[in-house]
């Protein structure tokens, strides 16, 4: 039986034991809060390729030039280099305050692990190349993100997987033709039914191949004027004319011809306006317009269901969607003609109609 010295000794090392415990955990405690980065050394300026792939198979490849950041497989085709850098400023800011796993058995269940992820970022800078690995999320604007070699995951902030896309169209400025469509001043469509020109007459247009006789019927016009001055890329293939991208033979060309302001130095637009080559009032800007045209020729269907196209005013061979092309490849005489109402009461029937 314990008496009264003896409590008051077992008391006494209790205490100190909790004490202890106190201390020790308060130093681990400052020791787990001490807030490193994520990618110790880590310098975006350094970074000279950045090879981006998903859980879907899918990667894309991005690099550092002179003159800003490109696609290197498609011939250096100009990337959005502000894109780029905010994605390697925001891997910059990814730091160890949040320690979410230290057991390689969770990085899975987080998408961190080397072969089920979200997304792989291999980075290379100077002459290393390491992988970043990003997961899901807590909440909007975090990511869960683990470096290549460290057994430990991290909940980063101000970054999120989706920011770091496979897709090129995140990347580009994905704008191919984009010619204002009052400013068109004639088209001229050519595939395997013929050759079709059209120029503006007031404000419709016109059908210059109109059999005598005939009314134009013009309810494609809008159409083929949004499809001949507006194009949009799904991704550009490079500069190099490959045969298999069937421009040897077009199915189909789209000539284009449009007027565009040119701005004169006053000094020269008074010189034009006193030769009568442009009309001004008194107190209004003096313009000047220059005829500038394009063609567009179209290829082959590719694996991915896209067209190969060309401009004349691109030095890139792109891809672009089937409906891009539908417009013109279909075109025919017929679709550009009138059908009376008589021919319209004499037709055919069409059964289940």
């Amino acid at each position: 039986m314990l008496n009264r010295s003896n409590m008051t000794l077992a008391a006494a090392l209790v205490v100190q034991i909790v004490l202890l415990a106190i201390s020790v955990g308060a130093r681990t405690g400052r020791e787990d809060r001490t807030v490193q980065p994520l990618w110790p050394g880590f310098k975006a300026d350094d970074v000279r390729e950045l090879v981006i792939a998903d859980d879907l198979d899918n990667s894309l490849t991005i690099a550092r030039r002179d003159d800003g950041w490109v696609l290197p497989k498609a011939d250096d085709f100009p990337v959005n280099s502000d894109k780029a850098d905010e994605l390697l400023a925001s891997i910059a800011g990814l730091d160890t305050g949040r320690l979410v796993a230290s057991n390689p058995a969770n990085f899975a269940r987080l998408e961190v692990a080397e072969e089920e992820f979200r997304r792989k970022l291999s980075i290379a800078s100077g002459d290393e190349t390491r992988a970043l690995y990003l997961g899901g999320s807590a909440g909007a604007d975090t990511v869960y993100a683990r470096l290549e070699g460290d057994d430990r995951a991290y909940l980063g902030t101000g970054l999120s997987a989706w920011e770091a896309s496979t897709q090129v169209s995140g990347w580009i400025d994905t704008s191919y033709i984009s010619v204002p469509q009052e400013d068109l001043i004639r088209i001229k469509v050519s595939n395997a039914n013929g050759s079709f020109e059209f120029e503006p007459d007031g404000g419709t247009w016109r059908y210059l191949g109109l059999p005598e006789g005939e009314a134009f019927e013009d309810t494609l016009m809008p159409s083929i004027t949004r499809n001949a001055s507006s194009i949009i890329m799904v991704e550009p293939l490079g500069r190099v004319p490959l045969d298999e991208y069937g421009l040897a033979e077009p199915t189909v060309t789209v000539e284009v011809a449009y007027m565009q302001i040119v701005e004169l130095e006053m000094e020269s637009a008074q010189d034009d306006a006193d030769r009568g080559e442009n009309e001004a009032d008194d107190g209004e800007d003096i313009v000047s317009y220059t005829t500038e045209s394009y063609t567009l020729s179209f290829g082959t269907k590719r694996d991915d269901g896209n067209f190969v196209l060309k401009s004349s005013t691109s030095d890139y061979f792109v891809t672009v969607r089937e409906y891009a092309l539908d417009t013109f490849s279909d075109l025919s005489q017929a679709d550009l003609l009138r059908v009376s109402e008589d021919e319209a009461e004499s037709a055919p029937e069409v059964a289940g109609e």
